[in-house]
């Protein structure tokens, strides 16, 4: 009955249930042996919440605007913390480009703590590449 009547309101043709991201996407999850309260899984629940929309991780994700930031190189193995909390924080002060995407993230939108534990998790993936089969 409710269905019925969204259907005919607001025009959904359908609803559809996703799976969770790590069943969709497993190459994402950080390893199963760390405990539930670990700063890395806090790094995961940051990634998925501010990252995610456009990057993706060892091949991982929906996203297509931004560069996977796992393969070929994790940031972290590349860019110092220092200047890679700078680039989250404000990607115009590292690379300056007209044509980039990449917002800001302030301290209001991803705390010191939030940015601390998102570095953690690129670190600790950078040793869990996933490389995926060639394309045919």
């Amino acid at each position: 009955m409710i269905l019925e009547v969204l259907r005919k309101v607001i025009g959904i043709v359908r609803i559809e249930g996703v799976s969770a991201l790590v069943k969709r996407f497993p190459m994402i999850a950080p390893a199963a042996k760390l405990p539930a309260n670990h700063p890395i899984r806090a790094g995961f629940a940051a990634f998925q919440k501010h990252c995610m929309v456009c990057h993706t991780l060892n091949g991982g994700g929906d996203a297509t605007l931004g560069p996977d930031l796992n393969i070929p190189y994790n940031p972290t193995e590349y860019l110092r913390p220092d200047a890679l909390r700078r680039l989250i924080r404000d990607p115009q002060a590292l690379r300056r480009w007209p044509g980039a995407r990449m917002p800001a993230f302030d301290s209001k939108t991803l705390s010191d703590r939030e940015l601390a534990e998102l570095l953690a998790y690129l670190r600790h993936m950078a040793d869990r590449k996933v490389l995926s089969p060639v394309a045919k």
